[in-house]
């Protein structure tokens, strides 16, 4: 019998000459140390996490809050259906709209890193949700409310618009360094709130509508912000003024060049 190898295979199997830890030093002898395996093909299906990319989810959340807010403003002031009426119309977009997707531009905030819009869009859409959903025959809020005598639920009602009023005036103040529509946009949603609040608190209703007038222009800024985040000289003729009136980066680069 033949017991010869081949030459592949005794080559295969002949003593290997590896140098230590691939650092170029004398080789060390391994006799008949096993060769080392091929190499496999890796694919990969996803980006890891850390890579993966989200768009600018700020445009959601300011068109969805804007739509539904004139809406609802120009109902409460009374524009063409009276004061007060057509509210139950808003009840679907307020859970759908001004809700769920605002909600959802929040969480897409967060994961882009945008603690300030991710905080306001999510607080914002479920208090919207919330609001929608009260308006829902059968859930119990309705029936609760029917109980109750107008002087508490305004009282009540009152109670949640101060709590609202304080976020939104924190909100305000994360934003003094911004530019000035979104300013004018946390500007005029504390004065909607605040109103609103004062209104219902009292009983008198001047004061709402004089909230809604607020909350009104509030809606078409919101409107104009995410305006101002679509249409830029890739897709538009220029780019809409937001009024960028403090940038410490610039100032820090002009004093520079006058040094």
């Amino acid at each position: 019998m033949n017991n010869s190898l081949s030459p592949a295979q005794s080559s295969a199997h002949e003593p290997k000459d590896y140098a230590p830890n691939g650092l170029g030093g004398p080789p060390i002898h391994y006799p008949n140390y096993p060769p080392a395996p091929a190499p496999q093909e890796i694919r990969i299906l996803a980006p890891p996490v850390q890579f993966r990319r989200f768009g600018n989810a700020a445009a959601l959340g300011l068109i969805t809050f804007g739509i539904c807010t004139v809406q609802q403003s120009m109902m409460t002031a009374g524009m063409s259906v009276g004061y007060g009426h057509g509210t139950r119309a808003m009840t679907a977009q307020s859970i759908a709209v001004a809700g769920v997707a605002q909600f959802a531009a929040g969480l897409w905030q967060i994961a882009n890193g945008d603690t300030f819009e991710g905080a306001a869009f999510t607080s914002f859409g479920a208090s919207w949700f919330a609001k929608g959903l009260a308006q829902v025959p059968g859930i119990g809020v309705l029936e609760y409310q029917a109980t109750e005598t107008p002087e508490l639920a305004r009282k009540q009602n009152g109670i949640v618009g101060l709590a609202w009023g304080i976020w939104v005036g924190i909100l305000l103040a994360g934003n003094v360094k911004s530019h000035i529509a979104n300013i004018i946009l946390f500007g005029t949603l504390n004065l909607q709130i605040d109103f609103e609040c004062a209104g219902t608190w009292t009983g008198d209703k001047r004061i709402t509508k004089a909230g809604a007038w607020f909350g009104f222009f509030c809606g078409l800024s919101a409107m104009y912000n995410a305006a101002a985040i679509l249409l830029n000289e890739e897709n538009f003729w220029f780019n809409l003024p937001v009024g960028n009136w403090y940038n410490p980066q610039i100032i820090d680069d002009e004093e520079e060049c006058a040094v």
